[in-house]
């Protein structure tokens, strides 16, 4: 697989996937990200969450404002001793003039709602984020695993042709032919194992992808693992859990205030303007629109709770224990978020340590195997030998491949608890 430089975009990439061509070009880190991000199916229904919030903010703000609104009604009834027959149309504006803080407190927590649901769309976000780079580098592991046993098992083929020429000649190696073709079968059900874990990883990344799972797929190699310097600062304070828990800690203290709020007066006024037809001059009309004609009128309205047999006692105990509780829990997310980028931290630096003594050790080995081979041909070495030294050659190999799939799932775990 060779390395391209990345310069497609999602919009090609799903031009090609429309166009009904099998053959596509290697997909960069970059542009898998970007095509999960425009294409995956559990974005679309994160972002809800974010317009039902902003929507719910909107009706909250209006709700501030005065209603107008036009109102009427007609009551025919008799005789005049029992009910009275009269008519209402009237203009009706009504607001509350003071709330005790109820309304400005609903408002608030509202707006943290908002930052709450948009925080939740971004942790959405890096996880899909974080899922598309670890199918990506399962599926590049997968790729290196498989050219491992079929360079192997090339190397298996060779050797046996070799023994069983030998053996054609009369020469007693019977047992040697026998013990690699087992050799031989084990390496090629490991490499039916490999090619398993690469098609599961194409179907997971294909499905990231938006793309039907059953697609080709093709990987732009990622750049070889490289050290990289302590961090002084602390990022994994930026993360969308932290944000989207100190918001909820805010609506939970807002709640608090909104309780309390309940128990202030509760002032209210409203205005009409109409008219007021009566069916019958002998039949006065009754309560605060009680003549007839044009006209209007100003009321106002005052409640002011007083006793309600412990209820609002009941709800402030319940408001700061939700307080509590939030507090706790934003507690209890700043230590699993620090906790999650220290450790990812931690794994990169020795997966990388790792990287480095597997590289020097995988040519040492292959040239032991090639080493021992040689001097089988030789007479100077049993078959037993030989193939153990092919045995430590894989099984390097497969160690440094494992060491880089560790160093990139530490890498993106990284990124995941360690930026906005």
């Amino acid at each position: 697989m060779s390395v391209i430089a990345s310069t497609a975009c999602p919009l090609r990439i799903l031009a090609q996937q429309s166009d009904g061509n099998d053959v596509t070009p290697p997909l960069a880190l970059d542009e898998a990200l970007a095509l999960a991000r425009a294409t995956n199916a559990q974005l679309p229904v994160a972002a809800l969450d974010s317009a039902i919030a902003r929507a719910q903010l909107r009706e909250a703000r209006a709700s501030r404002w005065p209603s107008l609104s036009l109102e009427s009604s007609a009551n025919l009834g008799g005789p005049l001793a029992y009910t009275t027959s009269q008519g209402l149309l009237q203009l009706v504006g009504s607001d509350t003039l003071y709330s005790g803080g109820l309304r400005r407190a609903n408002l608030r927590a509202v707006g943290f709602r908002v930052s709450v649901a948009g925080a939740g769309y971004r942790i959405a976000q890096k996880d899909l984020d974080l899922e598309v780079r670890l199918r990506f580098a399962e599926f590049l592991k997968a790729e290196d695993d498989i050219g491992i046993r079929e360079q192997g098992i090339e190397r298996l083929r060779s050797y046996l042709t070799q023994i069983e020429a030998r053996l054609a000649a009369g020469q007693p190696v019977g047992s040697d032919v026998l013990t690699t073709r087992v050799r031989l079968g084990t390496e090629e059900a490991t490499l039916a194992d490999a090619q398993r874990a690469r098609d599961e990883a194409r179907l997971q990344l294909n499905d990231l992808l938006g793309r039907d799972p059953r697609m080709p797929l093709s990987l732009v190699p990622l750049p070889a693992p490289a050290p990289t310097a302590p961090s002084d600062t602390a990022p994994w304070l930026a993360t969308p859990e932290l944000q989207q828990a100190a918001a909820n800690r805010a609506i939970a203290d807002l709640g608090v205030v909104a309780t309390r709020a309940e128990r202030r007066p509760q002032l209210s006024a409203t205005a009409g303007i109409g008219v007021i037809p009566t069916f019958s001059s002998s039949n006065p009309g009754t309560g605060p629109f009680s003549g007839s004609g044009f006209g209007g009128a100003v009321m106002f309205s005052l409640s002011w709770p007083l006793l309600d047999g412990g209820a609002f006692r009941a709800r402030l105990e319940r408001a700061n224990l939700l307080t509590q509780q939030a507090r706790g829990s934003e507690t209890v997310i700043r230590r699993r978020s620090r906790l999650s980028w220290e450790l990812a931290d931690a794994q990169r630096t020795r997966a990388f340590q790792q990287v480095q003594l597997w590289a020097r050790s995988v040519p040492l080995a292959r040239d032991a195997y090639l080493q021992t081979a040689s001097m089988y041909n030789g007479g100077a070495a049993t078959a037993l030998e030989v193939l153990d030294a092919f045995a430590s050659w894989v099984n390097a190999s497969e160690s440094y491949s494992d060491a880089i799939l560790r160093y990139r799932q530490a890498e993106a775990n990284l990124v995941r608890w360690g930026t906005p």
